[in-house]
């Protein structure tokens, strides 16, 4: 219980209980904490401390809160090393992870704009458009967006759900991979995408957005990843 003679706010008093028990061992990666209203009663504060004390906590990385089923403890960081060209299975698997992926969209459809100066396509020219969540150990913690030149049609007769993308590139197709430039802002969740991630709309995400080409310099794809901060460490 927090000791309301101190001079110390109560909502930091909270905030460092947890931050102990975190570094302690008591409190581990993945556990769930009491609710709002549990920790009010246990610590004879208001739910106004206890959420000052949460949302501080969130802010600095070390809990994650899911509407409709709770606040956890922050599960390991996933580094990413945005220096390289890797996909985010080997990612994963590097760390003992285990990658997943579901299909959203899989789609011929018109190049953009965008498409057509980033992949070196003429206007009217077509492109493959994936679109998948991907997971670590089944929890969703990114959103990915692939466009390809028409010549990876290929990739529609693939099955993409749990499979790596760069695995079926350089393995079956014999796709090497060069020089990726990567871009990094950040950007706040959509409607969507905050279905997709079990998180709230409006939620800060970092979006690296990459173009990736061939040893040879032919462009193979440009991408954006919309991925929960809290869960990645970005090593450039």
């Amino acid at each position: 219980m927090v000791d309301h003679s101190e001079s110390a706010p109560l909502y930091k008093q909270l905030q460092d209980k947890i931050l102990d028990s975190i570094h302690s061992g008591t409190l581990k990666p993945g556990d769930k904490l009491p609710t709002e209203l549990e920790l009010s009663e246990t610590n004879n504060v208001s739910r106004v401390t206890v959420r000052a004390a949460l949302d501080s906590l969130t802010s600095e990385g070390y809990l994650v809160r899911i509407p409709g089923k709770g606040t956890f403890i922050t599960k390991e960081k996933i580094r990413k090393n945005v220096t390289e060209t890797i996909g985010f299975s080997d990612t994963c698997k590097l760390q003992n992870k285990v990658p997943g992926a579901r299909v959203i969209k899989c789609v011929i459809e018109e190049s953009t704009a965008a498409d057509q100066e980033h992949l070196g396509l003429k206007p009217g020219d077509k492109i493959i458009n994936i679109e998948r969540i991907r997971y670590a150990d089944n929890v969703p913690v990114s959103v990915e967006y692939t466009r390809l030149p028409s010549s990876f049609s290929f990739l529609l007769q693939e099955d993409l759900n749990h499979k790596s993308l760069y695995e079926i590139l350089r393995n079956k197709h014999k796709i090497a991979f060069g020089i990726s430039r990567k871009y990094i802002v950040m950007e706040y969740a959509s409607f969507d995408v905050a279905t997709y991630l079990n998180i709230e709309e409006g939620h800060p995400l970092l979006c690296i957005r990459s173009t990736v080409s061939s040893p040879d310099g032919k462009k193979i794809h440009r991408s954006k990843q919309l991925i929960l901060g809290d869960r990645f460490e970005l090593i450039v």
